[in-house]
């Protein structure tokens, strides 16, 4: 329990092995340092490790005495003093990272310049030069700022130094250093919330001879580590402590929280209906005795008290002159004012936004954008400035920059239909204090992502499920379950569908691969089933096992994991175990299924690839569908492995099925309908599936998998208008889920049909 390891890289740990009595060398003083903390360090590489059973060599020091252990269990925390270069290292360190029973200090150790530049400039409020490379550089000193990050996310300094052109050292400790401390905390404290896996990282900084600071970029802990250790053994031992003191207590935490049951546990509504408002109508503009819907633009003004004005016509909605106002999960109370003001409602549109007026004050609190154009709706005495959308995405934050964001742009071609903030973070990048999230915003009139701090958004679309339970259970409870594809349905959910009376005669005998002796008692049974991973998509890892008819004890394996099929012949029980054993099938989590015999066009089998999305909170509409037809030679459609996309009617005619395409298509509607009936009796908030639909060769319709993400590749070839529409569904019903409209042409032109709709009532 109080073991903990240190990464080092290929080079070190050959040179450790190696080492005989150099007791001043970095790991001796790394195994020293943990003994005086009571705790055992373990010496190990990337290299060596295996994810999948969590196992490793190792190096321990015992007794001033160097062990070499062959396989241990890999330490529930690990420290990582070293630069990895090769990306398969920088993968299997993100997955180690990423992995539930596994605590990685520091999971990197730099920013990229390009990246931090970026990031600073976005911070308008953060006053630092950035230091550009000229030709006619006349820096003096290279200053170091070593920065250490204790759990409570405090940043500390224990030293500071500075390097001559000629590189000779310099030890920095006089009061004027206190302005370069305060530089650095600035960028530290915004470092945290976007890469929150580093806790030590060097910030440099340039000095002129002029006497002016420039931020030039980071450093690694292990360059100032060897910088100072061999100029002040003293100061670097105090250095190589800290992350152990760090480690351990992490570890108190841990065995803490192991005595204390459901002490991160997080509690929230447990009722399936939603707890949003849902309007129906689909214009922008409306105003009854009850609410009130605008476009707007918001203007400051400096005023010390927090307070808003509104166009007049908002008056009799607001029976006091203080009012609840919120943005995203921000809410404050504010003072209300009016202004006589020449405004039109039927010209209200996204490109005609009416003027608010916000105080200073109250723009601060509420952390909102300026240079966007929002909704404002006005219900039960409560102002709502929106939409606010929220990308959830996973953990691994060293990813995310706006350049990655770019992917995710094509879902908002039609802002102009919804305004408001667009908004993608990380869990692991919330001040859960202050209920703001730092990330990448969307930014309409660039059409760009750029990163910025604002509240929690009020409908958070799930993009990703490597995140920590409690924090997914706090955003349910915050957004009042408007946190939607809360749940990761993976394949073996279907097991739990399977005595569905609606569904279960579409659903495939399906089992969790638990024991070999039940495969070979199914599989003797049905002849022939498919073996598919529990958390891989895209048809990677399946493998179809047959009975071999020529042989009665044996069988045929055929492994679809490279470009080519790879048949393996079995003589019988044990030669099956065997392979199975070898190809890591029984190790990892498979399920297996009936092989469904599917309908073919030219001798290539075919799927049928259904998008269900929710249209609002009430019903699920199919937004498109593709048959994907397996590439030849091929048994799996995947497109990603070959396949081509066709519509549901070029197949259905190209097949020769003696059925219509229109008998197919509602079989195959009513099917997907009913289990998206199903999955809204459980309590989980789903708004999007791509459901993979198998037609046999009688054309009945089976459901083969459901995808909570869903690849759209085929209609992106196939129909890109279509596969717009698909990529934006979900944004729309963010929108919904918060009250705010979509206008169903460009903004302006829907009042007419607003009127119209109004005038009767």
């Amino acid at each position: 329990m109080n073991t903990v390891g240190v990464l080092l890289s290929k080079r070190e740990w050959s040179k450790l092995l190696s080492q005989k009595n150099k007791k001043d060398e970095i790991w001796h003083i790394y195994a020293k340092k943990g003994r005086e903390l009571d705790l055992k360090i373990q010496f190990f590489t990337l290299v060596d490790l295996s994810l999948e059973g969590l196992k490793t060599q190792a190096i321990e020091f015992q007794n001033n005495s160097m062990i070499k252990m062959d396989i241990i269990d890999i330490p529930s925390i690990i420290y990582n003093p070293t630069m990895f270069f090769k990306k398969k290292n920088i993968k299997k360190l993100r997955e180690l990272s990423n992995h539930p029973k596994i605590q990685v200090i520091n999971e990197h150790h730099i920013i990229k310049k390009k990246e931090l530049s970026a990031l600073m400039d976005s911070y308008f409020d953060i006053k630092i030069d950035f230091d550009e490379e000229y030709e006619d550089d006349d820096s003096i000193f290279t200053l170091y700022v070593l920065a250490q990050k204790k759990l409570n996310n405090k940043w500390k300094s224990p030293l500071m130094y500075a390097k001559d052109s000629s590189q000779k050292l310099y030890y920095l400790e006089d009061a004027s250093m206190d302005e370069l401390w305060e530089y650095s905390q600035k960028v530290l404290n915004i470092i945290h919330y976007y890469y929150p896996g580093i806790f030590e990282i060097g910030i440099v900084f340039s000095l002129n001879s002029n006497g002016y600071y420039s931020l030039s970029s980071t450093c690694p802990i292990s360059t100032i580590v060897k910088d100072i250790y061999e100029w002040n053994a003293k100061i670097g031992e105090k250095i190589c402590k800290f992350p152990f003191k760090v480690a351990k207590e992490i570890l108190q935490q841990k065995n803490s929280h192991d005595d204390s049951s459901n002490q991160y546990n997080v509690a929230y509504p447990q009722s399936t209906e939603l707890l949003s408002s849902q309007s129906e109508d689909k214009t922008i503009m409306q105003s009854n005795e009850d609410s009130i819907n605008l476009w707007i633009k918001l203007k400051e003004f400096q005023e010390e008290e927090m307070s808003l004005k509104l166009p007049i016509l908002a008056s009799k909605l607001i029976p006091s002159d203080q009012i609840s106002i919120q943005f995203g999960m921000k809410e404050l109370t504010c003072k209300i004012d009016f202004m006589e003001r020449d405004f039109r409602l039927e010209q209200n549109s996204f490109t005609n936004p009416v003027e608010v007026i916000i105080s200073s004050a109250l723009l601060v609190k509420l952390h909102i954008p300026m240079d966007l154009t929002y909704q404002l709706k006005i219900s039960n005495d409560k102002v709502i400035i929106g939409p606010t959308i929220g990308l959830l995405l996973g953990e691994n934050n060293q990813l995310y920059s706006p350049g990655y964001m770019e992917k995710y742009s094509d879902r908002l071609m039609e802002y102009e239909k919804f305004g408001g903030l667009v908004f993608a973070f990380s869990t692991r990048s919330i001040d859960w204090e202050e209920e703001i999230a730092y990330g990448m915003l969307y930014d309409p009139t660039l059409k760009e992502w750029r990163y910025d701090a604002v509240p929690i958004p009020a409908a958070l679309y799930r993009r990703n499920f490597h995140q920590k339970l409690d924090r997914i259970n706090q955003l349910i409870e915050m957004t009042n379950k408007n946190l939607f594809n809360s749940h990761y349905f993976k394949k073996s959910d279907l097991i739990l569908l399977k005595d569905e009376k609606e569904i279960r005669n579409h659903v495939p005998a399906t089992h969790l691969l638990k024991k070999i002796d039940d495969l070979i008692e199914f599989i003797q049974d049905t002849e022939k089933v498919i073996l598919k991973p529990v958390n891989l998509s895209r048809g990677r890892g399946i493998f179809i096992l047959e009975k071999n008819q020529k042989h009665d004890d044996g069988y045929i394996l055929y492994d679809h994991q490279n470009d080519f099929i790879l048949r393996h012949l079995i003589p019988d029980n044990k030669g099956l175990e065997e392979i199975l054993k070898k190809l890591n099938i029984l190790n990892k989590k498979y399920l297996y299924q009936t092989y469904i015999p599917l309908l073919k066009i030219n001798n290539r089998p075919l799927d049928v690839r259904v998008v269900m999305q929710k249209n609002d909170i009430k019903s699920w509409k199919c937004s498109g569908i593709e048959c994907r037809v397996a590439g030849e030679n091929e048994v799996l459609t995947n497109i990603a492995r070959g396949g081509e996309a066709m519509t549901l009617e070029e197949v259905v005619i190209g097949s020769g099925i003696n059925q219509s395409y229109n008998k197919i298509y509602e079989s195959i509607i009513n099917l997907c309908h009913k289990f998206c009936f199903l999955i809204d009796r459980k309590d989980e908030h789903y708004a999007e599936f791509g459901l993979d639909i198998g037609l046999d060769q009688e054309g009945f319709p089976w459901i083969i998998e459901a995808n909570i993400f869903p690849s759209f590749k085929g209609f992106k070839e196939m129909d890109y208008e279509l596969y717009l529409k698909i990529r934006t569904q979900p944004i729309y019903y963010a929108v919904h889920l918060q009250g705010f409209c979509v206008s169903e042409s460009e903004a302006g032109s829907s009042y007419e049909t607003f009127s119209k709709k109004n005038s009767h009532s």
